[in-house]
């Protein structure tokens, strides 16, 4: 059978299967070229399918690895980043006075701010505390008048309502009160340098410090002052009901002096009592 022979050994069929053969040969070349690419084409997309697909591996992998690590410790906030502390509000001690706990008919505390009204409390309280050593003077003065403090052989003792005893001193000791000067201004500044603002450093010229509490000056030779907080709002009630009560009988002791021209005990008809007269 012819096509058990090799091909191109028969010279009679090499004319008819060598075209055929050549012919076969260029057609699969054809179809290798044409399915190379598609194939290509399509292992594009899977090759960047499978890089997507290790990109996205290391991105989870990298989440999970810094999720595991533990938490870096809080940086320390910068002293210029520190919060203001809170400043505690001030509170005024309204004593217990018959006529209500803030008693103001003509005003003076309405729209006053803290620093003004701090300087409203500090005179109060320095008004109160003078008030009450004057009710004292009072009495004390008048009731030595056959012993007077200050006495001349030409001009004799100081006599009549305690009112005029600051011009009668003057008559008899003229320098008296100027002496007198240092040892106020001398307590009148360290009370200045506790409590108020230094106006040369940038501070207000009738201000109040913020941590000076009013009529505070730490003065307490018998410690008498409380050490509780309710003690001492105690203390500092009972100090503004009787310098009020001072100021008042201050006016009161003034003004009927003027009006009569009589001493307080004599007025109260408390005049034999007290010397001259008096056994006291």
């Amino acid at each position: 059978h012819p096509y058990d022979r090799p091909l191109l050994t028969d010279p009679r069929l090499d004319h008819q299967f060598t075209p055929r053969i050549l012919r076969m040969l260029f057609t699969l070349s054809l179809l290798a070229l044409a399915s190379a690419t598609p194939m290509t084409a399509l292992r594009k997309p899977a090759s960047a399918a499978i890089q997507q697909r290790t990109r996205m591996s290391h991105r989870l992998n990298n989440i999970v690895a810094k999720s595991s690590e533990p938490a870096a410790a809080p940086e320390p906030a910068s002293e210029s980043a520190a919060p203001e502390p809170i400043k505690k509000a001030y509170t005024y001690n309204a004593g217990s006075a018959p006529l209500g706990p803030y008693f103001d008919p003509l005003g003076f505390s309405k729209g006053k701010s803290e620093s003004e009204m701090k300087r409203i409390r500090e005179a109060e309280i320095t008004h109160s505390r003078v008030a009450m050593l004057a009710v004292l003077g009072f009495l004390f003065q008048e009731a030595l008048l056959d012993r007077p403090l200050f006495f001349k052989q030409d001009l004799g003792p100081i006599e009549g309502p305690a009112i005029y005893h600051f011009q009668e001193v003057s008559e008899r000791y003229p320098l008296f009160w100027l002496a007198t000067i240092p040892f106020f201004a001398f307590h009148e500044n360290l009370r200045a340098r506790m409590g108020w603002q230094d106006p040369t450093k940038g501070g207000d010229l009738f201000g109040l410090k913020e941590d000076y509490e009013p009529g505070n000056l730490g003065f307490d030779p018998f410690q008498a002052y409380p050490l509780d907080t309710a003690g001492q709002k105690e203390m500092q009630n009972k100090e503004l009901n009787n310098g009020r009560l001072a100021m008042l009988a201050v006016a009161g002791f003034m003004a009927q002096e003027l009006a009569n021209g009589k001493t307080i005990y004599e007025n109260l008809s408390l005049d034999k009592l007290v010397p001259p007269h008096g056994p006291i």
